[in-house]
């Protein structure tokens, strides 16, 4: 049809606009416990904005007053402190939290919530609770939490399996506490069939952490208490993603506000027979103290080491491979269904491409190298028929300096060459 009559000057749109590469939040954290939700929200109506409901929390005072303050039996406002201890002048991004304690349905107190309450359901109508919240965020935030947290509870019967469900879906990871009570040698045992718990699991996305870190215990004054590690574990890693950016490792930073751990982890350095070596050898993410610097997270990689060698078992390479492929998809979402001529596709390398460029350049490259091509020898005459363009992204992450080697010998010429001596 051909186009209606029109004199004067006007101005026709015909290239494929100016979209550019969104990187979706990356300090996000998915908290899931119980909180004494009746010690500051006096009514059944109230409290039940605080049940089975997802609250973004940036501060400890928003912790405060959405979940009260620390309480024996109790998991999230332990857990909000521990990730809050370590902020610094960034933050630590923000932590959806969800209760599951009900005090109408909990009758018999805390003690009453189950793993059931934990994992969650579907409801028939669609709607989630529980853990399952979690495939919710992006639809109520825009992005999904890239560390998933179940302290005080991951030792029960199916909640481990359902967090790596979760987290191979969302591209997220879980950090796993191991018991009390447990010396390194059990905590090597537990990787094997012969533990007496179980971290028989291999995944990239599953972080188990030992021991547990002893911190004054508010309850009780002058008392100690053990909290899990795995929140101020993650506290240290959302802190690094803010302060340094996603594309650095936790590993090798302080852990702050706590007496000590629960059990000494011997560290000699340059000894490869001590228990922080065996731990992360074993994909154990421990803690290391050494004179006059206090604990410090140990580890880099996750659950897959050592019996999956690939280089994304770093914790930080995963997390960077995450992100990449967040900020392609939502990219070419906007491209969906539109027509795949050349200057469309042009357009798309051409963004992406000057996306991964800007990862790369400054003193603190995000990836050592990327790019992004349409994929002429995949696509075909039929594929493009069928709607199917295939794209290759290939990259390389930042490695990280897990072990350094020096070669050290005497050379005698120098002794010569002190004094003078003829050669």
């Amino acid at each position: 049809m051909p186009p209606a009559p029109y004199y004067g000057v006007e101005v026709i749109e015909t290239g494929p606009g100016s979209a550019t590469v969104r990187i979706q939040p990356v300090a996000t954290a998915f908290l899931i416990g119980t909180a004494p939700i009746d010690d500051v929200h006096g009514t059944v109506e109230e409290r039940a904005n605080y049940i089975q409901k997802p609250i973004i929390i940036k501060t400890r005072e928003e912790a405060a007053a959405a979940f009260g303050a620390h309480k024996t039996g109790f998991t999230i406002p332990s857990a909000l402190d521990a990730i809050f201890d370590q902020a610094g002048p960034k933050g630590v991004g923000e932590i959806e939290v969800v209760n599951v304690y009900d005090p109408v349905v909990h009758t018999g107190g805390v003690g009453d919530v189950t793993n059931v309450d934990i994992i969650g359901a579907f409801s028939p109508s669609g709607q989630p609770s529980g853990l399952k919240l979690a495939y919710d965020s992006y639809q109520r935030f825009g992005r999904f939490s890239k560390i998933l947290l179940a302290p005080g509870f991951t030792g029960l019967t199916g909640i481990r399996a359902e967090l790596e469900t979760i987290c191979n879906r969302i591209r997220a990871r879980a950090i796993l506490d191991t018991p009390t009570g447990v010396t390194p040698q059990q905590v090597r045992e537990a990787r094997g069939p012969s533990g007496s718990f179980d971290l028989q699991f291999s995944n990239r996305r599953l972080v188990p952490v030992w021991p547990h870190m002893r911190v004054a215990d508010t309850a009780n004054a002058g008392q100690t208490r053990l909290d899990p590690y795995s929140a101020r574990f993650a506290g240290v890693w959302l802190k690094s993603i803010m302060e340094y950016g996603y594309h650095h490792s936790p590993s090798n930073r302080p852990i702050l506000g706590i007496e000590d751990s629960e059990t000494p982890v011997l560290y000699i350095p340059g000894d490869a027979t001590s228990d922080v070596q065996g731990l992360r050898d074993a994909g154990i993410v421990t803690v290391e103290e050494r004179w006059g610097k206090g604990p410090h997270v140990s580890g880099n990689r996750s659950s897959a080491w050592p019996t999956d060698t690939d280089m994304r078992n770093f914790l930080h390479v995963q997390l960077t491979e995450d992100v990449l492929d967040e900020g392609v998809i939502a990219f070419l979402d906007q491209f969906k269904d539109r027509n795949g001529n050349p200057a469309r596709i042009e357009f798309i390398e051409d963004g992406i491409n000057d996306w991964l460029k800007s990862l790369m350049i400054g003193d603190d490259p995000i990836l050592s190298g990327g790019q992004f091509r349409f994929d002429r020898t995949r696509t075909t005459n039929a594929s493009v028929a069928q709607g199917q363009y295939y794209w290759r992204l290939t990259y390389a992450p930042i490695g990280v300096m897990e072990r350094i080697t020096v070669d050290r010998n005497i050379d005698l010429n120098l002794l010569g060459n002190a004094l003078q001596l003829a050669a």
